[in-house]
């Protein structure tokens, strides 16, 4: 049978945060007709990663709309009100929000939108005259406004990428199949946010009693993350403008200098795996017999097959060892790539590449990728322009800021006032009256 074809204003691609933000705030807006296209069967946000006792590091309110609409029915608060949970949510505090409890606020706002389409596999974007065409696994889209939001992909060493997949993995599967890991030497890679987890969900036994836990950051300590008014004002609207406006390479190094702010580990997982690893001082049952946090070691590469040689770098010594393990869980982070789906018009779009191996397609301050096809078509892309609009653009807290200012340029008028936030610091260091 052939495939159908519908006629959508907007079709965005991806059902994740930043979708769905632009989806809760399109919704009072006659103008636009959206539709959200998933992979997934249902909602699943980092699923391999909901470990128990995992909290947010950014405050609930920078949910899919507060910032946008504190009116919404769609926010995180209405989410509370509508679970009965409002008034003891007000009295425990809202700084220690789960990610559990937020991935249950999604899938609540998911469920309210009318207009996504779960099972849908994007195969490619074409261009058909003025129109992009999109092919998925059921049915033809044609429309001439899409909005990619398939977020980013793990970030795994070139050592670790021919190794056996349940014994060389990303972190982001750890949850995704139940792992005995009784007996065995494990080694975490990665002193971020992630690593911290993973690492006190071992330590405490969460896949059995380990033989040996080791733990493996290149940077210098094991450091908290940088929470201060004053840093969190890098997540305001008018710090994205002005980051935009730098040069590529003053923007490498303000995301160098940043990287504790997102990437931080929170202080209660810090004093949560202190208080472990001094509690297996005093009872030594159910803790793995030998436990080790390797600060300023770069893991170079991965010898032999299980058990393996993981060869070691210390930054500041140079010497070089080996460390036998069982199993590798690689809390190395995220990076941008082209989805595949782009193929086919990949060759029209400007593309940026980055550190870390990441691919970002160039865009401008409201998102819209540079882009050689017919005027009438546009293509924005959410929560893939780290290394054009800074350290939020990865982050939650500036999505609906992000979404509004794609609304606005779809429609051609303000729907939400995307203009600068009041905040205490200045970030051009220009004084139009007065000169040097």
């Amino acid at each position: 049978m052939p495939k159908q074809s519908d006629n959508h204003d907007v079709v965005a691609i991806g059902a994740g945060p930043a979708n769905l933000s632009l989806a809760a705030l399109a919704t009072p807006i006659p103008e636009v007709s959206l539709n959200i296209l998933e992979s997934s069967e249902t909602l699943r946000w980092h699923p391999g990663l909901l470990i128990g006792g995992s909290v947010m590091q950014t405050s609930p309110l920078k949910d899919l709309v507060t910032p946008a609409d504190p009116t919404s029915a769609y926010s995180f608060l209405a989410y509370l009100h509508d679970k009965r949970r409002l008034y003891q949510a007000i009295v425990r505090g809202l700084t220690s929000v789960s990610r559990s409890e937020f991935e249950d606020y999604l899938r609540w706002a998911a469920a309210k939108l009318p207009n996504i389409r779960f099972g849908v596999h994007v195969t490619a974007v074409e261009l058909r005259g003025e129109l992009f065409n999109i092919t998925t696994s059921c049915r033809n889209y044609q429309t001439s406004t899409i909005v990619v939001g398939v977020g980013r992909v793990p970030s795994v060493p070139e050592w670790g990428r021919n190794a056996p997949p349940n014994e060389v993995f990303h972190g982001s599967a750890l949850l995704l199949q139940r792992r005995e890991l009784s007996g065995k030497r494990v080694v975490v890679v990665g002193g971020g946010q992630s690593g911290a987890e993973i690492f006190l969900h071992l330590l405490g036994g969460a896949c059995g009693p380990l033989g040996t836990l080791t733990w493996v950051t290149c940077r210098a300590n094991i450091f908290a993350l940088e929470d201060s008014p004053f840093v969190n004002e890098w997540f305001f609207p008018q710090h994205g403008d002005w980051f935009f406006d730098k040069s590529a390479a003053s923007r490498k190094e303000s995301l160098e200098r940043q990287i504790l702010a997102s990437d931080g580990v929170n202080g209660s997982t810090l004093r949560a795996i202190y208080n472990a690893l001094y509690d297996r001082e005093v009872h030594k049952r159910s803790y793995p017999e030998h436990v080790e946090i390797r600060v300023a070691t770069t893991a170079e590469d991965l010898l032999g097959v299980s058990p393996f040689r993981l060869r070691l770098r210390h930054q500041e010594t140079g010497a070089c060892s080996q460390l036998v393990a069982d199993i590798v869980v690689l809390a190395t982070g995220y990076r941008t790539e082209i989805p595949s789906f782009l193929k086919p018009i990949a060759g029209r779009l400007s593309v940026l590449d980055a550190p870390g191996g990441s691919q970002e397609i160039m865009v401008d301050k409201q998102f819209s990728a540079r882009f050689d096809g017919p005027r009438k078509c546009r293509l924005y892309v959410q929560n893939g322009a780290r290394f054009q609009h800074g350290i939020a653009d990865t982050n939650l807290s500036l999505v609906p800021w992000r979404a509004s200012l794609i609304l606005n340029s779809i429609i051609g008028r303000v729907a939400y006032d995307c203009g600068p936030a009041t905040g205490a610091l200045r970030w051009d260091g220009v004084d139009p009256e007065a000169s040097c």
